[in-house]
């Protein structure tokens, strides 16, 4: 029996709020299969996976099964709608759109205006769902300049949905191991990827932040705070250094050494130099020799050394010490550290994550470097 993938399903189309009225409106956003995929999707209880490469597919009567398969290329059906128009039914669209679910929540709580990556216009109109076996991307068209593209974007050799891979690092940071992120992924959204997979992502996922935060200086303040903590790699004691920002909460450093020489705090000062817009008026530290000796070298600028200000002061070292608490929180998530190499490229991944992805309370809900973006647009309003 076909399922009448053929005819229009009223019922359906109200559980998505279609009134004829808006028949003629919704047609230019999805045909009426894509809407019938979907509906199946939203119903629940109508999908399930059989193996890597296959999905079972409820019919509306809930009578029988139809299995939508993977051939190499495409998603093809067994229903005799597909095998007459050799094309998409609503049941390879329901397994199109349940991969895209990831994707669609999460954006919904990212929204903005798709724009053309090659004319960065905003005119743009959907041609389809890409037929892929792990994320069916959007395809879009551009009206202004006709090119073509989706929106899986600048995630071109990251394996899946774009977003998902976005959630697998967040997990990660915020302390999850790379196995209940395996678990997670698969309870709640049914993508099968395998935890080794998740860390070549996560390690991606850093690399790409990295790059993107070379193109821009960093809002450092006139006050810094510098402070080292214990971590362990491969059972050897190593220390992190944190370089924090008093005014912006931005961290603007975080390296990772087996010593606490005054070499080692002078190379956490100079990347904290490089990544900030301006040097600071002072830095505050504990009383470790190794600042004493660092802060006393030429850095192209005047820096005053408060070190070990009384708990009392204002300017002690509170600041720091609690993100050095809540990166070794962080840090137990990673069950282990291997190497100096792999630990600092992680370590630079949490103060990454810090930045950009880690709201605060004492800012309003908002990151380090959103807040300091609206610092930097305030001065130059007042300016």
């Amino acid at each position: 029996m076909d399922d009448k993938s053929n005819h229009t399903d009223p019922s359906n189309e109200r559980a998505f709020g279609i009134t004829p009225s808006r028949k003629l409106a919704e047609k230019k956003e999805f045909n009426r299969r894509e809407l019938r995929g979907l509906s199946i999707v939203a119903k629940g209880n109508m999908i399930k996976r059989t193996d890597e490469n296959t999905y079972l597919v409820r019919s509306s009567d809930m009578e029988r099964w139809y299995k939508v398969s993977w051939n190499g290329k495409r998603w093809v059906c067994e229903c005799k709608d597909h095998e007459k128009r050799a094309q998409s039914c609503k049941h390879v669209y329901a397994v199109l759109f349940l991969s895209r679910l990831p994707y669609i929540l999460m954006a919904n709580f990212q929204s903005g205006e798709i724009r053309c990556p090659k004319c960065n216009s905003n005119s743009t109109i959907r041609k389809g769902l890409t037929s892929s076996k792990e994320f069916a991307s959007q395809r879009y068209m551009c009206k202004e300049c006709k090119n073509k593209f989706t929106d899986k974007g600048e995630s071109k050799g990251l394996k899946g949905n774009p977003l998902a891979v976005v959630a697998t690092a967040d997990l990660y940071f915020k302390g999850l191991s790379l196995r209940q992120i395996e678990h997670h992924m698969r309870s709640i959204y049914s993508l099968n990827v395998s935890y080794p997979t998740i860390h070549r992502w996560v390690r991606r996922i850093i690399r790409h932040m990295k790059s993107l935060e070379k193109e821009h200086s960093l809002e450092g303040g006139k006050r810094w705070h510098i402070d080292e903590t214990e971590i362990r790699i491969d059972g050897e004691l190593a220390y992190v250094w944190n370089a924090l920002s008093a005014e912006t909460k931005i961290l603007l450093a975080s390296e990772v050494t087996y010593g606490r020489t005054s070499a080692d705090a002078e190379m956490v000062i100079r990347e904290a130099l490089k990544r900030a817009k301006a040097p600071p008026e002072e830095i505050v530290t504990d009383g470790l020799k190794s600042y004493n000796v660092a802060l006393a070298k030429d850095y192209g600028c005047r820096i005053a050394h408060v070190s070990k200000p009384h708990f009392a002061d204002p300017k002690n070292n509170n600041l720091v010490e609690r993100v050095n608490g809540t990166m070794k929180t962080r840090i137990r998530g990673f069950r282990r550290l291997d190497n100096l190499s792999s630990s600092a490229e992680l370590i630079d991944g949490l103060r990454l994550y810090y930045d950009n992805s880690r709201p605060h309370s004492s800012l309003r809900g908002k990151t380090p470097v959103e807040a300091s973006s609206k610092l930097s647009n305030d001065d130059k309003v007042r300016n």
